[in-house]
């Protein structure tokens, strides 16, 4: 006999979660593929291929004795043995066998089973409670939870099947990464954000995709883009969502076909808890056929500093789903249209660094008089330049490439944007957007006051160089 019962009704309580060691009954917690000592190695190797799975845990009477295994399987297979045989007697008689079955209580946590793992030179492992089986974990499991912290959201972002388990999955990678920073906080310093930033983009790439695998794939000849701080792979807390669809319209692809599937998509991410953009720059108002955006780019394009926003929100575009290559396409005739404009490159300098040879404010706005200063001026000296990536750091290491700026000034720009990405996360940790001067410390002061030069100096250099 060979069962799959669904064990996910039997979850702990809140509480008895965090005793009992939150991301191990996680990780147990799917459907148990079992097989009676008594079913053949074929029955039992067929049930995994149908269910999916890479081991089922065999049971004499209402005791687990064992896992079958993939490896135990090519063993079979390589060794010529009979696939008849039972695979409780298999497993009696397999060669170099762990005398007693291996197993993690669910109160050990994950750290526990990846010990015993270890000790066996095993790739699976059963968890129990009180003496009953309530699921397996593998090695894989256990290196994704261990590893880079928002792998494993990704990982069950790629799993998730429905709108509440895409919900769950982001509220409790919101808590989760709100709390690492506030440790990392206390312990002194401004937080590191490059790898930061990373992750949160890595998750809600992957949130994305997962949504429009609920919704149903991305018709053909488009794509899906994030833009703002979520394109330029800069957002924190996920404030908010700035996203845009352009669609193959000469391929003879219909807007009428493909607004309700971006409708629907854009109403699942509002859903889960990707709030829209509050200006309205979301796929809902943005949604484009690669012709007439081309011909947009290029009457904006006549008049750079009015339609400052919209040739922003493309400069800033990066793909997610569908096809880059319309995209790139897109943001090629924009850098062409763009090439060299003095106008567009003016309008980027629109916002300054508040600081003077006095010091800093007692209190300013983070947005702009700090972030905006810089990613306003990389953007618009990249684009006039022919540079398409969207991230601000990515654009200031291809304008040293190309000589645009110096390799001195790359990495002065480069290190102010590290320090002011840190200090945009201890502004939206801490203060909403506007930052105290009083609540920072004599080196992160210091750190900003360098920064901020930096960015002067830059803006100085695009006025006496492109403007």
């Amino acid at each position: 006999m060979i069962g799959v019962p669904d064990m996910r009704g039997e979850g702990l309580s809140e509480g008895e979660s965090e005793r009992c060691g939150g991301p191990l009954k996680k990780l147990a917690l799917r459907r148990l593929v079992w097989a009676m000592a008594d079913v053949s190695i074929k029955a039992a190797a067929r049930t995994m291929h149908l269910e999916g799975v890479s081991s089922v845990v065999v049971v004499e009477g209402d005791k687990p004795i064992g896992i079958l295994t993939d490896s135990d399987l090519r063993e079979v297979i390589a060794e010529g043995a009979d696939v008849g045989m039972s695979v409780g007697e298999y497993l009696k008689a397999k060669p170099g066998r762990v005398s007693g079955l291996v197993a993690v209580e669910i109160s050990e946590g994950i750290h526990e089973a990846l010990s015993k793992m270890l000790e066996h030179r095993i790739k699976h492992t059963v968890v129990t409670e009180g003496g009953k089986v309530r699921g397996v974990v593998t090695i894989g499991d256990l290196a994704y939870r261990l590893g880079p912290f928002h792998l494993y959201y990704v990982i069950r972002l790629r799993r998730a099947r429905s709108l509440g388990e895409v919900r769950e999955i982001i509220t409790e990678f919101k808590d989760e990464i709100i709390r690492n920073a506030l440790i990392d906080h206390k312990r002194g310093g401004m937080i590191g954000s490059t790898a930061l930033f990373e992750s949160v983009s890595h998750v809600m790439d992957a949130s994305l995709m997962a949504l429009a695998n609920i919704k149903g794939r991305l018709p053909s000849n488009a794509v899906y883009a994030a833009s703002g701080s979520w394109g330029r792979k800069e957002q924190f807390v996920l404030t908010d969502r700035d996203t845009l669809v352009v669609y193959d319209d000469g391929s003879g692809a219909k807007v009428s076909e493909l607004r309700p599937w971006v409708e629907g998509l854009e109403d699942c991410m509002d859903e889960v808890g990707f709030a829209p953009c509050q200006h309205g720059y979301t796929a809902r108002k943005l949604l484009f056929g690669r012709e007439e955006l081309t011909s947009l780019i290029e009457r904006w394009g006549n008049d750079p500093q009015r339609f400052a926003v919209e040739l922003s929100i493309i400069a800033d575009s990066r793909a997610v789903l569908g096809d880059e290559g319309i995209l790139e396409g897109v943001k090629r005739v924009l850098t062409k249209k763009l090439h060299k404009n003095r106008l567009f490159v003016t309008q980027s300098l629109m916002y300054r660094p508040p600081f003077s040879h006095l010091g800093i404010p007692k209190s300013f706005d983070f947005k702009s008089k700090v972030a905006a200063p810089l990613e306003y001026s990389v953007r618009g000296l990249a684009v006039t330049n022919g540079i398409t990536v969207a991230p601000t750091s990515e654009r200031i290491d291809q304008l040293g490439k190309a000589k645009v700026i110096s390799q001195e000034l790359r990495r002065e720009l480069l290190q102010s944007h590290e320090i002011i990405m840190g200090l945009k996360i201890t502004s939206q940790l801490l203060t909403q957007g506007t930052v105290e001067a009083s609540a920072l410390t004599p080196l992160e002061v210091g750190m900003v006051k360098q920064a901020m030069k930096s960015v002067k100096l830059f803006q100085h250099h695009i006025e006496r160089t492109f403007v």
